[in-house]
């Protein structure tokens, strides 16, 4: 495409010289000397132009120690995985062909062709080493917390689990390194590209012993160094860099000239419940609560419509929600108050709340202050209990408060958020002091059930049945993120927070390409919401 784009322009070039040369004096006619000059640096010009990605500067690009998020981003495109999620949470082999789940074993078969960058084939050897480094690190440890150990066959690696786990080869999305390179700058892997440094800085080049196979469109991609002082949105805006991937676990979609591309996290926003609480030990009042969530208004005002609304405990698009009918509770402040007067809370029209034996139905809600979008969501909540008749006292606390009074139960209901591994395991909510077990009894029915679930003694349908009567918590919507990219880019596919620069090996730059299907700029979405 490039070489097109150069060839086209410079006969452009030279059909628009011998078009003027035919009226030119003399005098005026340019030289021959002057055209090849003029050839050469628009060709310059059109070769030089390089998609670009930023990297943190101050720290470490090896995926083990590195605690920057644009860092370990960036890893995957030289570090391969022994699998990757899809876009329904399913793994798909990449330095593995194969899988086997059975008890507390999961057993893994190794492509024999797979290669590192530098032509060394991958062994058993590498993969336990890399899983070893990985149980370590700060990025991989939490993923990787329910296999105990790894061991090395011929072709094969065996890991050990803690505990029976049917989804558990969806987390063996680690990166693999060469044995003993761990402790290297940028140890050796085996990604689409490798990490090489010329005159200009860092850059990645192709690797040819790619186990992916693709054919490589993008050969060279310049890494620009970013700091703290630095905005990628800015630097992306300047032309400094190309692409840019938010989270967006603090801030908030950022309106600026550039095409985006929304990215599904399994981030789960939840509604957390203290079932100690004497307001919610009625399971009616519960039910009424969840009723008169407004989960379109939290999407579109807390979230600008960056999330995904679930009728489930699950994230919506993993792959075994296809196989069962959810019945949606829906929003309804009619049927939450008729719940409510059927149980004997009675709508008191001087003060405008409910009252049951004397007392006012009354509830405190407490949340993060500092993440704008959760206190936005409580605010949105707060409002639609209210109609209901509900009286709420919202207590927006600093984050350490805010974990003071969670870890002291001084709740009734709390804005919580937890990012769920890829096997979807729900132990952070029904284990013991767990990060996100604040309220609920770890032993209960719903509890076992979780655990059911992980070993396969229940499926998916069963369990969703068991959560629903149970009601924990109350699931209110799975957080995107998004990527930001430059209009000169030629982009396709999808994006997904595994694989947050998925077919940038495709990428083409042009100029000021129009935008994709399912792409909008930020001042379409701006527009849309006025």
């Amino acid at each position: 495409m490039k070489k097109l784009i150069c060839l086209t322009a410079v006969c452009l070039l030279i059909l628009s010289c011998f078009t003027c040369c035919s009226d030119k004096t003399p005098d005026t006619e340019t030289s021959s000397e002057e055209t090849t000059e003029q050839q050469t640096t628009v060709q310059q010009e059109i070769i030089e132009r390089e998609i670009t990605v930023g990297y943190y500067a101050g720290k470490s690009l090896n995926p083990f120690k590195t605690d920057s998020l644009i860092n370990l981003n960036l890893s995957t495109l030289f570090y391969d995985p022994l699998f990757v999620c899809d876009s329904g949470y399913s793994p798909e082999p990449v330095i593995a062909t194969s899988y086997t789940n059975k008890g507390k074993k999961l057993t893994v078969e190794l492509d024999p062709d797979a290669q590192f960058s530098n032509g060394n084939s991958i062994t058993p050897a590498d993969v336990v080493y890399s899983f070893n480094l990985a149980k370590r690190s700060v990025f991989y440890k939490n993923r990787l917390a329910s296999i105990t150990y790894a061991v090395e066959g011929d072709s094969q690696v065996v890991f050990v689990l803690a505990k029976e786990d049917v989804f558990a080869q969806n987390c063996l999305n680690f990166p693999i390194v060469k044995h003993s390179t761990g402790d290297n700058a940028l140890p050796t892997g085996s990604g689409r590209y490798s990490v090489k440094k010329d005159d200009k800085g860092f850059m990645l080049v192709a690797n040819d012993n790619s186990t992916h196979g693709e054919v490589m469109s993008t050969k060279k991609i310049r890494l620009t160094p970013v700091d703290a002082s630095d905005g990628e949105l800015y630097l992306l805006q300047t032309g400094d860099i190309s692409y840019f991937y938010e989270d967006l676990s603090e801030e908030e979609v950022t309106k600026i000239g550039a095409n985006m591309v929304r990215v599904p996290l399994n981030n789960l926003v939840y509604l957390g419940i203290n079932h100690k609480s004497d307001a919610l030990k009625d399971k009616n009042v519960i039910a009424a609560i969840e009723y008169a969530l407004d989960k379109t208004t939290i999407a579109d005002a807390a979230y600008k419509g960056m999330c995904r609304s679930t009728d489930s405990v699950f994230n919506p698009d993993w792959e075994q929600l296809k196989k069962i009918s959810i019945e949606p509770v829906g929003y309804s402040t009619v049927k939450a108050e008729e719940i409510l007067e059927e149980h004997g809370y009675v709508y008191v029209y001087e003060n405008k709340y409910r009252s049951k034996n004397f007392k006012f139905l009354e509830i405190n809600l407490v949340v993060n202050t500092e993440n704008k979008a959760k206190l936005k969501c409580a605010q949105i909540i707060a409002e639609s209990l209210e109609k209901a008749g509900i009286k709420v006292n919202l207590t927006a606390l600093t984050f350490e408060e805010y974990l003071e009074a969670l870890e002291n139960e001084e709740f009734d209901l709390y804005m919580g958020e937890v990012k769920l591994s890829p096997n979807m395991d729900l132990s952070c909510f029904f284990t013991e002091g767990a990060s996100a077990s604040y309220g609920i009894d770890t032993g209960s029915t719903v509890a076992k059930a979780s655990a059911d679930l992980s070993s396969g003694n229940v499926d998916v349908n069963t369990f969703i049945q068991v959560f629903n009567e149970a009601k924990p918590f109350i699931p209110i919507c799975y957080r995107d993120g998004i990527a930001y990219f430059s209009r000169e880019i030629t982009f396709e596919g999808t994006v997904s927070e595994y694989e947050p620069f998925k077919n940038i090996y495709s990428w083409e730059l042009g100029e000021n390409q129009p935008l994709q299907p399912e792409q909008t700029t930020a001042e379409e979405t701006e527009n849309e919401e006025q």
